[in-house]
């Protein structure tokens, strides 16, 4: 929608209430209607929040989180003036793309004192939001009826809805809008217009105040007043005063009052319609429900969060932190059961899930972890949880961290292609892999110093959790990998249990016996509008120039330049976002691409907090983009650092002349021709090249030291292409804080004023799935990627092929991606193994 088109639809509300404003001065009329369905509960006109919707207000459904069914019966004596008798069935459900779907059928049977028309009504609606203060809405309704007035009754329903702030909503209603009216058998249906404006004075569904105006085309008024609020351990109390015929010397005046008890997902209720037509015999109506999200009312008794860790990525990671820190504050949750399974995560994410574990036990929610054949980083994660249990038939595989570096030089040489870069700093190995047999000794220092810092903290934090000193720890990891009953034996996990039937196992554990559930809790929205949240950029994987780059089959997934700072931009503008966390799960790449999106963080810091939240690793290119935000948070085992630059190429020269392929060459220029893969560099070019380098290096140094608020030379004296794990990246100064993604959540939170249970948004979408990646950018591919695990959907086809040949074919995917590229590169070349 363009900027005129959106401001219309703004404008609309307003013009339309002074249009009723000056009818209402001069004429006199009704809300309800022959359409009516049945005497509904006293809902908000402009915000109902269930299947409700479907005949109070189309334009509502597109706000609702989750299907939603609703019964409503109403009745009264018969010599009472109760037109809309009879019983509703209601249905909605959110579907893609903002688009919801709902329907109902009425079946309405008036009183005989009333004068109405007994009818049955089906009624279809369709809404869709344009964001989440937006939304447009219709539904048909379709009569039949012994009456001829009614008989093939068709009428058309329109609705708008506006949300700007958590306090205010507005809604326009354009009613029965299908002809003048329905003048078939004696009939005549009206169209009316309402307009209302719904109020929350705490900005939450504590209290909703509704105010609604209606007329119809002959000119008749009516008002309605209504109210709810909300009741702790009980559910919702709804009334509503309405009057119609304003302005006539005797107006319909009635009064609804009810109440809701929720319990879940399912509530009951009823309540009374009083006033003009009831006399001494008022009405009374029941109603009950059923949704896929939970209301608080009644309290359904504590339940355990049964959680599956497996195939944990850069973005799935984060996924089940939000999920684990929603427990951390759901009263509802007693506990939390974590199952990883074969997840292999680095010793980076174990520490992400240990600093989660131990939030969660300080909330007083105990944590039980079932371990199958599980890693040394997955026991690590799970050695401070309340209980530790493992399968029977599995066990730990504890061997200690190790680097596995794969030199390509000879395989390079033997196939007669030859690798020639230039690098700055003699810690910066990456170009090692593809022009030499062996680290060098800078390299190999570097790594073994790697090495040490993160066994150590490996050993110091499983001697805690353990409780034995840390030689007993190192016995321990020299003896592994262990088969359950060893592992228990040695006191490395509590006891035994089947994954299937554990039962009786997390009854001990919890004290007593809960329910568990595996699927997330769906909550209402508090707030309308756009609730303040933190918006979440993930660079993860190689950063290229360009767009994203995403091969699900190969789990590759590449950052592109391009894309993070469109992300970037868009949650800088973005009023409902207070702060930024920048999640750089990245080894780094294309120098460019990282240039891009440290000016664009620069610029997002000016106009909100800017955090950093570094994943397994985020170094090279990786801390360059980190450098610009305001904190920078690391684990304690990330790698990070790696403040150096290379370039150059492979050329297939002698490879040609091996084959017999021969290349001529036309060109002018000195120089023209020297990224072309059948030709080294002459050395004009190399002097050149490490020319450029070396600018490049020192803008890397200047980018960094401008972030960090350091010297230039202080940030070469730990740069140079040296690596560091977070604890020692602390002490250097290059990070600030330790902590996973979940503290920097926090702490954006504090810094841009947020709720400290606010939600976030992450950035940008990425497909998980080959149907993601045929998809691609298309309306609905970008609906499937937003909600996407990388490494899940494909997991199946991935396994039949070998990890080596899948690192060997990522391997091939990198160089051709840098060589391609033809910018410097600044990118981290190992991998550490637990």
């Amino acid at each position: 929608m363009h900027a005129r088109g959106r401001s219309l639809l703004i404008a609309a509300p307003f013009a339309v209430f002074f249009v009723l404003l000056s009818i209402a001065t001069s004429a006199s009329a009704q809300l309800r209607r022959a359409t009516s369905p049945v005497w509904q509960p006293p809902v908000s006109i402009v915000a109902p929040d269930d299947a409700l919707a479907v005949s109070v207000n189309p334009s509502a459904l597109a706000y609702l989180r989750s299907w939603s069914a609703v019964y409503v019966h109403a009745e009264g004596e018969d010599r009472t003036g109760f037109a809309e008798r009879g019983d509703g069935i209601y249905a909605a459900t959110p579907l893609l793309l903002g688009f919801s779907l709902g329907a109902s059928v009425d079946s309405v049977r008036p009183t005989s004192a009333s004068g109405g028309i007994e009818h049955t009504m089906l009624s279809l609606a369709l809404a869709y939001a344009y964001d989440d203060a937006i939304s447009v809405g219709a539904s048909t309704r379709f009569l039949w009826s012994p009456n001829p007035g009614l008989a093939e009754l068709f009428t058309l329903d329109l609705a708008a809805s506006w949300r700007p702030l958590p306090y205010v909503a507005l809604s326009f209603l354009a009613r029965d809008v299908t002809g003048p009216g329905y003048h078939g058998g004696g009939g005549y249906v009206p169209r009316s217009f309402l307009l209302g404006l719904a109020v929350r004075p705490t900005g939450t569904r504590v209290l909703t105040l509704d105010l609604t105006g209606a007329v119809d085309e002959d000119g008749r008024v009516g008002a309605r007043v209504a109210g709810q609020v909300e009741v702790p351990w009980v559910g919702r109390i709804q009334a509503a005063a309405e009057v119609e015929r304003v302005g006539d010397e005797q107006p319909d005046a009635r009064v609804t009052a009810g109440l809701i008890v929720d319990w879940g997902q399912v509530g009951a209720g009823g309540g009374v319609v009083l006033g003009d037509g009831f006399d001494d015999s008022p009405g009374w109506y029941v109603t009950a429900r059923v949704e896929g999200h939970e209301r608080v009312g009644v309290p359904t008794g504590a339940y355990v969060a049964d959680v599956v860790l497996a195939d944990l990525g850069a973005r799935s990671l984060l996924r089940v932190s939000r999920r684990l820190e929603r427990a951390i504050h759901d009263p509802r949750i007693h506990g939390v059961v974590l199952r990883p399974q074969g997840s292999d995560i680095g010793l980076a994410y174990a520490q992400e899930l240990r600093l989660l574990i131990d939030a969660l036990q300080d909330a007083g929610k105990p944590v039980v972890c079932i371990l199958g054949d599980a890693s040394g980083a997955e026991m690590y994660a799970c050695a401070g949880a309340r209980t530790v249990l493992a399968d029977p038939a599995g066990g730990v595989r504890l061997y200690g961290p190790s680097i596995e570096i794969t030199h390509l030089a000879g395989l390079l040489q033997l196939v007669g292609i030859r690798a020639d870069f230039v690098r700055i700093g003699p810690y910066k190995s990456a170009i090692e892999d593809y022009q030499d047999m062996r680290s060098s000794e800078a390299a190999r220092v570097a790594r073994e110093e790697n090495l040490d810092e993160l066994y150590g903290r490996f050993v110091w934090d499983l001697s805690r959790d353990l409780d034995v000193e840390p030689a007993r720890v190192r016995e321990i990891v020299d003896g592994g990998p262990y088969v359950t009953d060893t592992a228990i034996a040695l006191g490395l996990v509590d006891g035994s249990a089947d994954p299937f039937d554990a039962d009786e196992a997390l009854t001990d554990a919890f004290g007593g016996r809960y329910g568990r559930e595996r699927r997330e809790p769906d909550l209402p929205r508090e707030r309308w509008g756009r609730e303040p949240r933190v918006g979440v950029v993930v660079v993860d994987g190689e950063m290229v120039d360009g767009e994203n780059v995403d091969i699900p089959i190969l789990e590759i997934h590449a950052t592109g330049g391009r894309t993070a700072v469109a992300a970037i931009e868009h949650m800088a503008a973005d009023p409902a976002i207070g702060a930024i966390v920048v999640r750089v799960d990245s080894p780094g790449g294309s120098v460019l691409a990282a240039d891009q999106i440290w000016r664009a963080l620069r610029r997002a810091r000016e106009r909100k907090p800017v955090i950093a939240s570094m994943g397994a690793v985020a170094a090279s290119g990786g801390y360059f983009v980190a450098s610009a935000c305001d904190e920078i948070w690391a684990d304690p085992a990330t790698l990070t650092g790696s403040i150096g630059v290379w370039f150059g190429k492979v050329d297939v020269e002698p490879l040609a002349e091996r084959l017999g392929v021969e290349t001529e060459f036309f060109s002018r220029g000195a120089h023209a021709g020297a990224e072309s893969l059948w030709r080294p560099f002459t050395p004009d070019e190399r002097a050149i090249l490490s020319e450029m380098v070396r600018r490049w290096y020192r803008d890397f140094l200047r980018r960094v030291a401008e972030g960090r608020g350091m010297r230039m030379t202080e940030v070469d004296a730990v740069a140079r292409g040296r690596v560091w794990t977070g604890d020692r990246a602390l002490e250097l100064g290059l990070v600030d804080r330790l902590g996973g993604f979940r503290s920097a959540l926090v702490r954006a939170r504090q810094l841009g004023g947020l709720p400290h249970d606010a939600d976030f948004e992450m950035a940008p979408a990425r497909p998980s799935s080959l149907l993601d990646y045929v998809l691609g950018d298309t309306p609905l591919g970008r609906a499937v990627a937003s909600g996407g695990d990388e490494g899940s959907s494909d997991a199946g086809a991935l396994e039949v092929i070998a990890p080596e040949m899948l690192a060997a074919l990522r391997a091939a995917w990198v160089i051709r991606a840098e060589q391609g590229a033809r910018t410097p590169v600044a990118r981290l070349p190992l991998e550490i193994a637990y």
